[in-house]
């Protein structure tokens, strides 16, 4: 390990997650050897859990990436020990520790600083591990899996406009949530979530950041926004939402092939429902609500991923030029600008125009900041779907309005989708009477990348991708993950 890096190296991190807990035997044993061998002087109580979460969190960070630093606050106003979101009750005093391991040369540490190659954006301090410390984590006899979040983490997040959480009372409703989250997360905790493709345990993005996959922390949150239970409420957390579809195709459940299915345009048919229009009644079963015609650029992959993406951001954007920015946000960080133009002010114009031609009935919504009420309506509909494969011990992963499952439950899946919105849409009293007379069919739900489709279309579909299966690459690092968390499951039986 260096004891400087560059700025390119301090920026390869992630944040110091005060909520890494685990009561382990093993666990207490690798953190008391560590005390006993480097301080001389005795650590409060106190002092000590906060030196166990430090430790931890940095060989969480380690296993993951030997190269990924920490971000860490120094600043006594960023740690309030008395909050529903501070499980563990860590506060100003992991200053105070941080300092202590870095005199004791058990990590490095550099100071907040300005980021000249982000136009000097503001970073916060960095720690990462000396050799002295990467040595004990090497000794480490314990499994990674044995480190998991504090299990009174909140997971019922209610924030305020700025974005940040806020305290709230809990009422029947959101213990009633948490009680749905609670069980689903126990479940993710007992499962194998992986890409079976993957020779390492990341996914390179196109910008250059790396999402790493774990076991042992796969926690989802639901988050309410603007200080109000009626507006967002999404699920949020797993790995699985920040990673491309191509890659989601190559997600195993405890080893077993998955398959993803989404819903058809979910915020415009929610929209033509507000109006008592069934969209796909007056469009056409097979249409596109995304599709439009972009002349400059020939590729209808990138044309939808725009369309769909302006039609987001204005939806929840106040107006257009809050909503061309978002857009050219999330195409710099996706990498997906086109080659050779850029997503000037007036071509993004030209795709929101013909949006709104395509859909005149709803393009009052457009730019008036309505998407984070639809987003509570479609977040009722995953809470329903992860609620009913819960209760049956089946792990499903959520990408706000796609789902990806075991193969063997595609048709349950499906049915529970069609349920779903049928059961959701209907409990709207505001549109009640003219939701009541919509069957589950009349929304549209489709498959992603999952070659099985062609089984209905080509008569020798079944003989090839049988033989693609049998040839599908499965990496040796996948494998030998899987035989750990199997090992792992046994012992917690045991």
């Amino acid at each position: 390990m260096s004891k400087t890096k560059s700025p390119g190296e301090l920026s390869h991190s992630r944040p110091l997650d005060v909520h890494t807990w685990s009561d382990y035997p093993e666990v207490n044993s690798f953190v008391n050897q560590i005390y006993s061998e480097h301080f001389s002087d005795p650590l409060s109580e106190i002092r000590k859990k906060h030196l166990k979460v430090i430790l931890l969190d940095l060989y969480v960070a380690w296993s993951d990436d030997p190269k990924l630093c920490t971000a860490v606050h120094m600043n006594d106003r960023k740690y309030k020990a008395k909050t529903r979101y501070n499980s563990i009750h860590i506060s100003k005093t992991i200053i105070n520790v941080v300092k202590i391991l870095t005199n004791l040369g058990l990590v490095y540490f550099h100071p907040g600083f300005n980021d000249r190659r982000k136009g000097g954006a503001s970073r916060v301090s960095r720690i990462w591990p000396s050799e002295t410390l990467t040595l004990h984590f090497r000794k480490a006899r314990f499994s990674i899996l044995e480190i998991d979040y504090h299990e009174e983490r909140e997971c019922i997040v209610l924030r305020d406009e700025a974005k940040k959480d806020i305290e709230y009372e809990d009422t029947p409703e959101t213990v009633r949530m948490r009680n749905i989250l609670s069980a689903y997360n126990r479940l993710l905790r007992r499962t194998h979530i992986d890409c079976s493709h993957l020779d390492k345990a990341y996914i390179l993005k196109k910008n250059g950041s790396r999402v790493h996959i774990s076991q042992s922390r796969n926690f989802i949150r639901r988050i309410f926004n603007n200080s109000s239970w009626t507006q967002g409420g999404r699920f949020y957390g797993g790995w699985w939402q920040q990673i491309s579809g191509d890659n989601r195709s190559g997600i195993r459940i405890n080893g077993k092939r998955t398959i993803e299915i989404d819903y058809s345009g979910i915020h415009i048919v929610l929209l033509y429902a507000r109006l008592g229009i069934n969209y796909f009644d007056e469009h056409g079963y097979n249409d596109d609500p995304y599709e439009i015609r972009l002349p400059a650029i020939n590729d209808p992959e990138l044309t939808r991923w725009l369309a769909k993406n302006t039609f987001l951001m204005a939806l929840n954007a106040i107006n257009e030029d809050a909503a061309f920015g978002a857009v050219q946000k999330v195409a710099r960080e996706s990498g997906s600008i086109p080659n050779g133009g850029s997503l000037t002010t007036s071509f993004l114009k030209e795709i929101l125009d013909q949006l709104k031609d395509k859909h005149p009935k709803i393009s009052t919504w457009l730019c008036s900041g309505a998407g984070i009420a639809l987003q509570y309506t479609d977040s009722q509909i995953t809470e329903k779907i992860i609620e009913y494969f819960t209760s049956i011990d089946v792990p499903v992963l959520c990408v706000h309005d796609s789902y990806v499952i075991d193969e063997d439950y595609a048709d349950a899946l499906h049915e529970q989708m069609l349920l779903a919105w049928d059961h959701v849409t209907n409990l709207d009293d505001t549109h009640r009477d003219f939701l009541e007379k919509f069957s589950p069919q009349e929304t549209k739900v489709k498959q992603l990348g999952y070659t099985d489709e062609r089984l209905f279309d080509d008569p020798k579909g079944h003989e090839e991708i049988t033989k693609m299966k049998d040839l599908e690459y499965v990496s040796p690092r996948y494998i030998k993950s899987l035989k750990e968390f199997k090992k792992w499951r046994e012992k917690k039986r045991g």
